[in-house]
């Protein structure tokens, strides 16, 4: 087996899409049971890294039943139309207010073009819709049955985007948690010797009320197991969801300080880069441009102006 899929236990192997060409940042799941499920599709340049994957897992096209994403931006749900066309048994999955964006990708096409220019072809590449015909929007609670005595739980998740949703996998004792519970940045965290993860503020749908609301929620879940999208499983989730709390309420008054003394993004986004610095001190990585880094600068970016846009929304 190939060193992206990666077997997890409880019938769960993470894929490693090379997501913007690169190792480490967004992981895809696969769920064998009595039927086989996909969970995220990561973007569309990525999808040959999930074909390949299911071959060496010995699973054909027709095995996998369901596609699930757990939000509709693109560096999780960009592949999910040519995912589909590969997959023809499978229905896919989605928060019920994301699944208009999955049918006509169109806006967050333009969207993520307007953020990421001339990058867009690279990161993203093509967009396909998913017909309509194949799109399951399941409410908040609901169960879904793989066979063989495995099932998910739906479990909606708004507070990084209105339209996201977790996995509960009772099986595994674990979530998957697309951006719901932060990202975990998997080189640093290798590097420390423990999970390094932060928050997800992004704009334009970030709310730190809800977003507190869904991980005090999934804290009464009794789970112990966190299945990042970005990236790879953390053990220990009491701990996770502990720090995610604290740190998005600190970078919320970070957010209301810095706008309150005349600040803009880029100077909310200093002062997180100080917080994650002086914690890092302790490791002794001193320089912004560590190799441990890789993604947190950018990270720190959208972060600021996700919370810049939700307080001046206010």
């Amino acid at each position: 087996m190939s060193l992206n899929v990666i077997n997890l236990d409880h019938n769960i192997y993470a894929v490693d899409v090379f997501d913007q060409g690169v190792p480490g940042r967004t992981s895809c799941y696969v769920i064998v049971a009595g039927t086989v499920a996909l969970i995220e599709t990561g973007p569309s340049p990525g999808v040959d890294h999930l074909t390949d994957a299911f071959k060496q897992l010995g699973i054909s096209p027709e095995q996998v039943k369901h596609i699930i994403v757990t939000h509709v931006h693109l560096d999780h749900a960009g592949g999910a139309g040519i995912m589909a066309r590969k997959l023809p048994e499978a229905k896919v999955y989605v928060h019920p207010k994301g699944a208009r964006h999955l049918i006509d990708p169109s806006r967050l096409v333009a969207g993520a073009k307007a953020v990421y220019g001339e990058h867009f072809d690279g990161f993203f590449g093509e967009v396909l819709p998913v017909t309509e015909k194949r799109i399951r929007t399941p409410e908040d609670g609901a169960k879904l049955d793989l066979g063989d005595g495995r099932s998910l739980n739906f479990i909606y998740a708004p507070g990084h985007a209105r339209h996201h949703l977790v996995l509960h996998d009772p099986s595994s004792r674990g979530v998957f948690s697309g951006d719901a519970l932060g990202v975990r940045f998997s080189a640093l965290s290798e590097f420390l010797g423990h999970d390094f993860i932060l928050p997800s503020t992004p704009p334009t749908d970030f709310k730190p009320d809800l977003y507190v609301e869904t991980l005090k929620r999934i804290s009464k879940l009794g789970i112990e197991n966190i299945f990042f999208t970005h990236f790879g499983k953390a053990v220990g989730a009491g701990a996770v969801i502990s720090r995610n709390i604290e740190m998005a309420g600190v970078f919320e008054a970070v957010g209301r300080r810095v706008l309150a003394s005349g600040g803009r993004p880029e100077d909310i986004k200093e002062e997180l880069w100080k917080i994650v610095m002086i914690e890092l001190e302790k490791y002794n990585i001193t320089d912004r441009e560590h190799p441990a880094l890789e993604f947190l600068a950018f990270e720190i970016e959208l972060n600021a102006a996700g919370i810049a846009y939700f307080l001046k929304k206010q």
